[in-house]
Formats: structure tokens, C-alpha cells, sequence
């Protein structure tokens, strides 16, 4: 407990330091995705090729080994995603976008060629493999990125993902284990509870809107989206707490199907990065796509 206590504040603490670079220059946080990316990355290539032993000693070869090929598409994907992003940024503001999705489509298609060009190695189910590699976290962590640059939105859309995310989960453990009760998806994570997720979602909701009238009474914001704020912010709390828990059961899957107590090593009392920003991954989609719809 005590391991995982100083990491979570190291955590807490690097996540801090990266916003007050954001002073400085926002593209400084892009560098923090730029990592979280890398490491994830990483960690689930890895994952993707680890081989188990079954219950009776035997050794069970992973289920969906990525060949060298793959794995360097899927590298090279994660390593030039937010690069080309910042670069093309710095050459035509705002369409950074752009090169995101032409990258993502290249690196489909690498993999489909990779089918004829490195055929005595690659196997279709490295390919699917290598594409949930490359979307997840990737791909979805470029929605941090396009919110990290709304403008004047950008910080409370960043706030509301590093703070809702971990409130919802902190909470949903807290309350279910006071409360304990029915379990929630006992095939899929036999500790959650339907109580811890209850908590989760009314403490994230509360978290919310209270980080929404801090960041006016601190600021010059003024809300100009749809609808009463109060009702929109709660609302964001309420679906931004499910969606992190969601997302938690996601990976909870992903490492049952792969055989894997933890995606890493690298935050003591943790795990790895994917098994911190798991619930965080899906709470930054919907915030993305909230901002860009109702809220900006």
C-alpha cells in the first residue's frame, strides 16, 4: 500500500508539473501524451506476446504474437503520430487533424501489405493484433492532443479528464468497499461492485461541477455552448464517471484474454501506465467530443 501511495503522488505530482508547463507553451503537454503513448504502446505489444502456463504446468503460446514487421509498424505508427501532428500544427494551424488521420489510414495499410510483402511471417491475427496496438492507446490518445489545443477551453476540457477519471475511480473502490454488496461484472473484475460504481459516478459527477465553478471563479471563462452549464457539466460528470469505469472493464478484458495481472511494471503498486490511464483514455474521447460539440 505504501508503494502504490508514493507512486500515485509521483503520478499526481508529474500530471501537476505538466499543466504549469502548459503556461509556457501548451505543446509542452503534448509531450506527456507523447510518452504515455510510447510506453503503452510498448506495453501492449508486449502483452500481446507473452506466453502463459495453463493450470496444468503447460505452456500456452500467446494467442495473437505480433511478428517483427508488425511490431514495427505498430512502433513507427506511435513514434511519428505526435511528432507529424505538432509539425504539421507549425505549418498550417489547425489541421493538424489532418495528418492523424492520414497516418492512421497508412499504417491500416501497411498491415494489410505487410500480409503479401512478409507473408512467411505475418498472420492475420497478428494483424488484428497490431491494430489494436496501434489504436489503443495511440489513436485515442490523440483526442488529449486535439484538446489540448481548443484555446480557451483547453484547460477545463484537460482538468475535467485528470480529475473526473480519478475521482470516479478513486471513489468507486472507496464506497465499495464500505458498502461492498452485488458484484458488478464478476467474470470480468471480480472486485467491482454496483455500490463502488454507484459512488463513483455521483462523486465524479460531483467532482464535475465543482471543478467547473472553481475554473470560473479563477478565471476569465465564460461558457458559451448549449444549454444551462450546470445541467451540461453535471451531465459530463455523470457519462465521464461511467466512461472511465467502462473503460477500466475494457482493459480488465483485454488482460483476462491475454493472461496478464498487469500491462506493466514501470509505476510500482500499479502496474504500468496503460493499467493507470486505462478509465482516462475513455474519459478524454468523450470529453473531446463533448467540447466539440456542446461545450465550445
Amino acid at each position: 500500500m505504501k508503494k502504490r501511495l508514493i507512486t500515485g503522488i509521483v503520478y499526481i505530482g508529474i500530471i501537476v508539473g505538466f499543466f504549469f508547463l502548459r503556461w509556457i507553451d501548451v505543446r509542452f503537454f503534448g509531450i506527456l501524451v507523447y510518452v504515455f503513448s510510447l510506453i503503452g504502446t510498448y506495453e501492449m505489444v508486449h502483452a500481446f506476446g507473452i506466453s502463459r502456463t495453463g493450470e496444468n504446468g503447460e505452456v500456452i503460446p500467446a494467442a495473437m504474437p505480433l511478428c517483427l514487421s508488425q511490431k514495427i509498424a505498430v512502433y513507427a505508427y506511435a513514434a511519428l503520430f505526435a511528432p507529424a501532428y505538432y509539425l504539421t500544427e507549425f505549418l498550417a494551424k489547425g489541421e493538424g487533424y489532418r495528418i492523424m488521420l492520414v497516418l492512421s489510414f497508412v499504417f491500416a495499410l501497411a498491415l494489410f501489405c505487410l500480409l503479401v510483402v512478409d507473408h512467411r511471417n505475418t498472420q492475420l491475427s497478428g494483424t488484428g493484433a497490431a491494430m489494436i496496438c496501434g489504436f489503443y492507446p495511440t489513436a485515442i490518445l490523440s483526442t488529449m492532443l486535439l484538446a489540448n489545443d481548443f484555446g480557451a477551453g483547453s484547460t477545463l476540457a484537460l482538468l475535467l479528464i485528470f480529475v473526473i477519471s480519478p475521482v470516479a475511480d478513486t471513489f468507486a473502490f472507496v464506497v465499495g468497499s464500505l458498502f461492498k454488496g452485488k458484484k458488478l461484472c464478476p467474470t470480468i473484475s471480480p472486485h467491482k461492485t454496483i455500490s463502488g460504481a454507484i459512488g463513483g459516478v455521483v462523486f465524479g459527477t460531483g467532482a464535475s461541477v465543482l471543478l467547473y465553478w472553481l475554473y470560473t471563479l479563477t478565471s476569465d471563462y465564460v461558457y458559451a455552448g448549449w444549454g444551462n452549464p450546470w445541467v451540461i457539466f453535471a451531465l459530463i460528470g455523470c457519462i465521464c464517471s461511467l466512461m472511465t469505469e467502462f473503460g477500466d472493464l475494457v482493459e480488465s478484458v483485454i488482460k483476462r484474454k491475454l493472461g496478464v495481472k498487469d500491462m506493466g511494471n514501470i509505476l510500482p503498486g500499479h502496474g504500468g501506465v496503460l493499467d493507470r490511464i486505462d478509465g482516462t483514455l475513455f474519459a478524454s474521447t468523450f470529453i473531446y467530443i463533448v467540447f466539440s460539440l456542446v461545450v465550445l
